[in-house]
């Protein structure tokens, strides 16, 4: 890992030379980039190959490089001759980057927001009107972050920072531009071709490799796919609907290995500080806990495991995309993506401080508001990967790599297969009876049927059940009753909602108001746990560096 750093403004008498500061990331088409750009790569090591190239794109390419680059990037260069720093993000955002600009006008930058933290010039705070954009979705969607300044590239961004100041701007808009030239069989062509050649890009021959497997098509076509020798599903003991025996019967079918993964509340509620300082803002989504603990029982078993991400989010894999007609007719309509935890209502009840110019639907009406011109479907699918799939989904993964050390790779997230996506008619992708039809055609020509037209179970965590238990839940107890907990939240309201939860004695006016609603009780109380132990952890308990 480069090390993070601050630029200042333009000095004189820089030598001519373009220098890599920093850079994460995996770039899967480094034969055709070393061919176009004249560069020699033979002996040379994944990262230095890369290294070599990234200089190499940028001095042909400037700001456009990025165009030219199949694979996931975070980056920063230094341009000595202007005298510049110019940082870039993938187009998908699976790799991220973070900036921050000091009050003497200092550029601090890092991977993560724990690379800000020891800057001179950083000062730590809470960027309080996030809050409600948290609860609502679970995650903290856009460019703006729950740290008071810190702020992310968007996906297909860049930013220089010289003698004009700081710039933004965006090397790649998301379009989709459908082809109606072709049949079903030939995207179903188009998208086999495109796997074999993701899975041969995305690892170098020598790499162990094992892969995710949850018995759904997405996992098991990636299996089908690649040469990876094992396949390895999460489950829960007390699971009442699990995938586990469906994914020991694909690894079965296709010959590889298989083995389970339990994981345990024990598991989920001793990971948790963990998890939350790896994640450095704070993620409500229990199966990515979930995944995290799997994760690391995975360390040190292989070099690489595969995990499917980015087929729902390319080919219309959520029942929400089946129901697209309630989104019809509507003069101005909001779609939330494809998750939301809290209603407004519910945050203003619950926040010391609500921020009503910032508005969650105004967030994610303006979020859509360039795929309108799209049929339902792709404004949908628009709308879901420029907040909940980068936000989300490929924060996610990303971090759990981080958080982990297992290195895991997605190789549904290729650009030749994205580009597909965006070519493909809505109608090859989803109708009344089906979703991702062009990809479960594909996969059912190396699957049984059985398994290519499975329906999605997901990954659901039994965490409603563990929440109620007085083995686990003290820590939460403590938490709504806490000094954070007071500083953000009307304490009166979060502990009735928590006696809710409970089953507990409460007055009328809450069982009026939380009537019909028990069900999605556990999201609201884990959602202001998770939050006030990251308050905890980051600005109170040492403050986590």
């Amino acid at each position: 890992m480069f090390a993070m750093g601050e630029h200042e403004l333009p000095r004189e008498g820089k030598a001519s030379m373009i220098e890599l500061k920093a850079y994460q990331g995996l770039i899967r088409n480094h034969a055709q980039l070393a061919a176009e750009l004249g560069v020699d790569i033979d002996g040379l090591s994944r990262r230095e190959r890369e290294e070599k190239l990234l200089v190499a794109a940028y001095e042909k390419w400037g700001s456009d490089m990025g165009l030219h680059i199949n694979g996931q990037f975070a980056l920063a260069l230094y341009d000595a001759d202007a005298d510049e720093l110019f940082c870039a993000r993938d187009v998908l955002g699976a790799e991220l980057f973070f900036y921050y600009v000091t009050s003497d006008g200092k550029l601090l930058y890092g991977l993560d927001i724990a690379d800000l933290f020891d800057q001179p010039g950083y000062e730590r705070g809470v960027n309080e009107e996030m809050i409600q954009f948290y609860l609502g979705f679970s995650y903290v969607p856009g460019e703006d972050t729950l740290f008071a300044g810190v702020r992310k590239l968007a996906p297909g961004g860049y930013l220089r920072f010289g003698g004009n100041g700081l710039e933004l701007g965006a090397y790649w808009e998301l379009a989709f531009e459908p082809d109606e030239s072709k049949t079903l069989d030939d995207w179903a062509d188009e998208i086999s071709d495109a796997m074999d050649a993701a899975m041969r890009d995305v690892v170098d021959p020598d790499e162990k490799l094992v892969s995710f497997l949850s018995g759904g098509v997405d996992s098991s076509y990636m299996l089908a796919k690649s040469r990876a020798t094992v396949g390895y599903c999460a489950s829960y003991a007390d699971q009442e609907a699990s995938e586990e025996e469906d994914a020991r019967q694909t690894a079965a079918y296709l010959g590889r290995g298989f083995e389970g993964i339990e994981v345990t509340p024990e598991d989920f509620f001793a990971n948790l500080d963990e998890f939350i300082v790896a994640y450095e803002q704070p993620q409500a989504d229990a199966a990515g806990l979930s995944l995290y603990c799997a994760a690391k029982k995975l360390v040190g078993r292989t070099d690489v495991c595969f995990s499917g991400e980015g087929a729902d989010e390319f080919f219309a894999g959520y029942k929400g995309y089946q129901d697209t007609a309630r989104f019809e007719n509507k003069s101005d309509p909001v779609y939330f993506g494809a998750t939301q935890s809290m209603r407004a209502l519910d945050e203003k009840h619950y926040l010391k401080h609500y921020f009503s110019n910032r508005d969650a639907a105004a967030f994610m009406r303006e979020r859509g508001r360039a795929g309108r011109r799209y049929d339902t479907v792709s404004w949908m699918l628009y709308v879901d990967l420029r907040s909940y799939f980068e936000g989300s989904i490929l924060f996610n993964s990303t971090k759990i790599v981080k958080g982990t050390g297992l290195d895991i790779r997605m190789p549904m997230c290729d650009l030749r297969i994205f580009d597909i996506a965006r070519r493909m008619p809505s109608r090859f992708k989803v109708d009344e009876k089906q979703n991702k039809i062009a990809l479960r055609r594909a996969a059912s020509r190396v699957l049984p049927e059985s398994v290519a037209y499975r329906k999605k179970l997901g990954f659901p965590v039994p965490i409603s059940g563990w929440l109620a238990d007085p083995a686990y839940n003290a820590d939460i107890e403590r938490a709504f009753r806490s000094e954070a907990a007071a500083k953000f939240f009307n304490v009166r309201e979060i502990q009735a909602l928590l006696n809710m939860f409970l089953g507990r004695k409460t007055n009328l006016w809450h069982r009026l108001r939380y009537r019909g609603s028990k069900a999605g009780l556990w999201r609201r109380v884990w959602s202001i746990y998770v939050f006030i132990r990251w308050y905890e952890l980051f600005f109170m308990d040492g403050k986590r560096s």
